[in-house]
This record gives C-alpha cells, structure tokens and sequence, in this order.
C-alpha cells in the first residue's frame, strides 16, 4: 500500500511554495540554489511500509535531467528503479517491495539544479527504515588540492562481505557528494569497516576509470563501532589522476654530431640520476657497431625532453637507440613497445655559445630572500670544471659572497652562500665568459646579474610543533606553508622525526599549513592505490589560516598527523 502526504501537511508544503517571494519579471538574476522542503517518508522516519514510493519536494521547479544521475539509494535497490520529476516534485518508485528491518538512505547530490542552473550546495540525505530503529553511523571529512569540489562522489563500500573490493568492476555501497567547499558526510551507517574512495565520475556510471577519472584515496579504512558514542570516523582525501600508462619514446634527434636529444609523450620522473647504461645506440646494419654514451640528463624546463652526449656520430650511418629503466611520475615503465627510436647520425660541429635560460634570482629582483639558494638553468650541458672560476656573487663593496657550488644536471648549477645575505643590499652576480663553457669550448656572453635582497624588518616566523601519535611510524615529516594570496610564495621544511618546526625568515600574510610523512622516502606525497589497494601516505592540513605580521612570530601552531 502506498503511503500517502496527510492534507494538512500538504497544504502547508504548497502554501510555503506559493507564497514565497521572488523577484518580478527584469529583476535581479536568480541565484538562490533549489533546497528541499519536504519528503515522504520523513526524514528518520522508523516503521515505513515496504510498499512505499519515496517523494522529495523542493523550493523550486527543478531540471529532470539533473535529478536522474544525482540521485543515489542504498541498499541500491536494483535497475528497475524508476525516479521521475515534475516541476518541483521528484519521485521514487521501487521495482519491488523494501527489505523488512533495514535503513534506507537516498541522498539527492549537489548535481540537481533549478531552471536557472543553480545547483544545491550541499547533499540532502533522507534516511529511514523499515524497522524499528535507523543505523546512525557517520563517516566526515573533506577534498583537499581540487579545483572544485562540486559534483566528486564519495563512494563507501562496506568490507564486511568484500574485503578488496574494485571501484573499476564494482558499484558502491553508499553514495554522497561533496559540497562546494569540499566538505562530505555519510549518515545512518551500520556498524563496520567501509572503503571509501573520492571519484569525479564524468560518464556518471559509479564506476571508475583509471586516467579519465580524478580519484582520491584515504590512508586507511573507516571504521564504525557498535558503541553509538563512538560511532564517527572521519577521512580526508588528496585528489588526483592515476597514470597507468607508459611513456613512450616519440623522437630522436641529434642537433649536432655529440649530442642527441629523445622527445616522450609525457614527463619523466627526475627522481634519480640517469646512468649511460640506460641507453644503447647502435647502427642500424650491424649491432655490434655501437656509438658510446658519456651523459644523460632530463631537461630541466621540459621533463619530456632528454639529452645525451654521444661520442662522435657518423653522418653516413643510421642509427638505433634502446631505452630501459626509464619511469614516469608514477612508476610506469617505458612502453617496451615504443622504446627504440632511428635517426640519421649528424655531422655538424657545436659552434652555438650555450645561452642561460633561467636564473633565480632573476635580474632586478628587490626581494631576494636573505637565504636565497641561486640557481642557473642553461641551453646544454655545461663545462663544470672553470665554473667556479667564472662565477661571482659581490655585494657593493666589490667583496665576494663565498658559497658552495653543487650541478643538479649537466644544464643545472645551484649556488648557496655560506652566511644569508644582509638586508636592502644590492648584489650582483657576474658569469664569465671565457670560463662559462659549454662541453664543446663555446662560451656564453658576459652576463650580470643585478638583484636586491628584501628589507629583514618586514619579515617574520610560523612556530609549531609536529605531533604523532603513531609511535612506530617512520619517514621524513614533509611541512609546507603556502601563502594564500600568492601561491608561488612558499615555504618547505623537512623533519626526520616530530618535533617542532620553524619557519623563519618569511614575509608577512595569510599561509596555509600541511604536511605529510614520506613512509616510502621517495621525496614525494604518495596518493595511492585504487586496486590492488595501496593506502596514501598520511597528512593534515592545518584547520586554520596562519596570519603572518612583519616582526611577530606566529606561535603555537600545532600539527597531529591523523
């Protein structure tokens, strides 16, 4: 028997419709999102027939379309289900009776929109059970690092009867979405362990699909107790797109006769230096006519780019190059299928002088920090043994600022001075020529470098302490503070262990706080993975923005890794 709204309360529901004020014909733009107003059953309703529809009443008309792929049951009732929509009214026919004693819940996404487009902000959840009593289980948390939030699912599924379950064969359990500012919930949760996976699912199906869809991971299961004081469990995710594609190998060409440079279909991970061995060239009528490798390197301004030296090439001869043990950012190994390349070995001399593509500090900079490492980035690989003869740093009285040298790559030089610099002081750094040098002997111009440091009273510190209440834990605690109104304003800080951590020395504003512990040591957040699961590493993000005043010391801002 279907239930049916008492008259009364239907009257009211439409009288608060019909009455409410909007703006005449030429005013103000809609922008008020659609909420709901009523529902039969009502929400935490307990006893409900298990011959029930379900109906959902809203402020406004709302667009059919939406509300099909935004409405979300569990248990999921099977694909039969029927959900229609007329005007502001949605509602819910089940192919077949309810299940006796079982809570229901049916939450209506942020996907559904009005007439003008205006979409709900949060999920409205509508519980209630067949039985006597509803489940009152909660799972919370919030998407961190999306460009939006609006319209990412997050799917739970329980573990009780599946152990590993598979987002990319199989469905969800329970369904919600996030709101605008990244926010979720799950409410009425039985007892038990759930697997929760954040997914922006672009073809709406609850399935997921590796590389097209975004996904998130938490760093462990939740887990519901029978106790209800206990009952809540909250979990944050990192988003991303999970690469499970390999690079290939698109491009050989040799732009003179020692140097060769390979083109891939996407980044390379710079991890861990390249070794020559990774590299076979060999001509292409006899295998053992080989052409010997002395360098490899990624570029550092395009990490599908990769540059080798080669002994001197033979214009007459075609060539194969081998690649292995190459990597993307997520470990995936080069197509072993696209891993060999051919190109005609080049007779050209190197007669082109190396040019500095970047330098940090740029030339005018007024606001070098006081502990600025200087880095150079040139065209090519570089000469490093008359380096240190060529470079400079001085400030005005013509005294040399000693530091250390260290090459990241061929191409990549990074400078640290001994002492930090002294505030408001211009400096200037000054390349030699004719000991700034490429591997063939040509030299870059003369070039000066012109730069100030930034005034030491406008600056100031963020202190706080790194707490971790997982005593076997271990790996490097990684801490990021992030300036809010510029986010290429950043500071980083790596601890071995907890213990309190200290931003000194860094100009004034709003920051955001993170961190994360490396539990692999490869330097890097690891988001995880969705099947076979792999957890993500463990992090928090400071619940409050940290604002930073010229000569007063932000203290006392904790941090507990989850």
């Amino acid at each position: 028997m279907k239930n049916r709204l008492p008259y009364c309360t239907l009257l009211m529901i439409l009288f608060a419709y019909c009455a409410k004020e909007g703006f005449p014909p030429g005013g103000p733009e809609d922008r008020i999102p659609p909420e709901v107003v009523g529902t039969i059953p009502a929400v935490g309703q307990t006893h409900v027939d298990t011959e029930t529809n379900v109906q959902v009443w809203f402020s406004e008309g709302i667009q059919s379309a939406s509300a099909l792929n935004s409405v979300f049951i569990t248990p999921y009732p099977g694909e039969e289900v029927k959900i229609s929509c007329r005007g502001s009214k949605i509602t819910i026919d089940f192919p077949q009776s309810l299940k006796s004693d079982l809570t229901y819940v049916i939450t209506l996404g942020t996907g559904i929109k009005d007439y003008r487009n205006n979409s709900m902000t949060v999920s409205y959840t509508l519980a209630f059970s067949t039985g006597e009593t509803l489940d009152r289980g909660e799972i919370s948390g919030k998407l961190y690092d999306v460009e939006t939030a609006t319209g990412v699912d997050i799917w739970a599924y329980s573990l009780d009867n599946n152990l590993d379950p598979n987002p990319i064969l199989q469905k969800p359990d329970y369904v919600v979405q996030s709101s605008v500012n990244g926010e979720f919930k799950f409410s009425y949760l039985s007892p038990g362990i759930y697997r929760l996976y954040a997914v922006r699912d672009r073809i709406s199906d609850r399935l997921y699909q590796p590389v097209e869809d975004e996904i998130g991971i938490t760093y462990r299961d939740g887990f519901l107790l029978n106790d209800d004081s206990r009952n809540r469990d909250t979990l944050n995710f990192k988003m991303t797109r999970e690469d499970t594609l390999s690079p290939s190998l698109t491009r050989a060409i040799p732009t003179h006769h020692n140097h060769l440079t390979l083109l891939f279909d996407e980044p390379l991970s710079d991890q861990f230096p390249l070794s020559p061995e990774s590299f076979t060239i060999e001509s292409e009528e006899n295998k053992n006519d080989t052409l010997p490798i002395f360098q490899a390197y990624i570029d550092p301004l395009n990490r599908q780019r990769l540059h080798l030296s080669t002994d001197d090439q033979n214009p007459e001869k075609i060539y194969k190059i081998t690649i292995q043990d190459l990597t993307d950012d997520h470990g995936n190994e080069v197509d072993t299928m696209y891993n060999e390349a051919f190109f005609a070995g080049s007779g050209a001399s190197d007669t082109i002088p190396p040019l500095l593509l970047r330098s940090i500090p740029a030339a005018g900079d007024h606001s070098a920090p006081l502990d600025i490492q200087i880095s150079f980035v040139f065209s090519e690989a570089m000469n490093p043994s008359q380096f240190t003869d060529g470079f400079s740093l001085s400030d005005t009285s013509n005294q040399f600022i000693q530091g250390l040298i260290r090459w990241i790559s061929p191409a990549e030089v990074l400078y640290q001075p001994e002492k930090p610099l002294k505030s408001q002081m211009p400096y200037t750094i000054k390349l030699t020529g004719e000991k700034t040098m490429d591997l063939a002997g040509n030299a870059i111009a003369d070039t000066l470098i012109q730069f100030q440091t930034l005034n030491q009273d406008t600056l100031s510190a963020i202190q706080g302490q790194i707490i971790d209440t997982a005593i076997e834990a271990s790996g490097n605690i990684h801490i990021l503070a992030r300036q809010i109104e510029n986010f290429e304003i950043a500071y980083t800080q790596i601890l071995a262990e907890p213990e309190e951590y200290h931003f000194q020395s860094i100009l004034p504003g709003l920051y955001l706080i993170e961190c994360f512990r490396d539990q692999n040591d490869n330097g890097k957040f690891d988001y995880g993975k969705a099947f076979p699961y792999q957890p993500s590493e463990r992090f928090v993000v400071y619940p409050d923005t940290v604002l930073v005043r010229s000569r007063w010391p932000n203290e006392g801002n904790d941090i507990t890794l989850p």
